[in-house]
């Protein structure tokens, strides 16, 4: 009887041990308008990066916001991810785009640098921890 609360315990413990409920703050730095809503979605797959909110792992918005702006997504496991954002300017909770398929609104992703489509491949960043990572819209 021993060895099977014994057992229990011992596995009970190695379990918690590698559930994680880590965080990603996410800062948002020199927003040219303070109009509109910031949205963001957390990916951690390419399948679903940088659009595609309603196969994103998390996804939230900010409404109140001067040149800077931050969001929590919370209750992450470790792993790869990457995060896309948009301002909508106009209050239709969409990207609009031109006819190249070019945003019209500031966009933005984890690790990006440079315009054109982001690929999660390049924007991916390893969580292990609570973290803090900047992003800066691309205009």
């Amino acid at each position: 009887m021993k060895t099977i609360v014994f057992t229990v315990l011992v596995s009970m413990a190695s379990f918690t041990g590698f559930s994680q409920d880590l965080s990603l703050k996410v800062s948002i730095q020199d927003i040219e308008k303070s109009e509109g809503v910031i949205y963001l979605s957390l990916h951690d797959n390419e399948n679903s990066f940088p659009s595609g909110d309603k196969d994103a792992l998390q996804t939230g918005k900010i409404e109140n916001f001067d040149s800077k702006a931050e969001f929590r997504f919370t209750g992450l496991a470790q792993g790869e991810y990457a995060v896309s954002v948009f301002q909508d300017l106009n209050g239709n909770a969409e990207l609009d785009t031109n006819f190249l398929g070019i945003p019209k609104e500031p966009v933005g992703a984890s690790k990006m640098t440079s315009f054109g489509r982001p690929k999660f491949a390049k924007c991916k960043f390893l969580l292990s921890e609570d973290s803090t990572i900047r992003i800066e819209f691309m205009n």
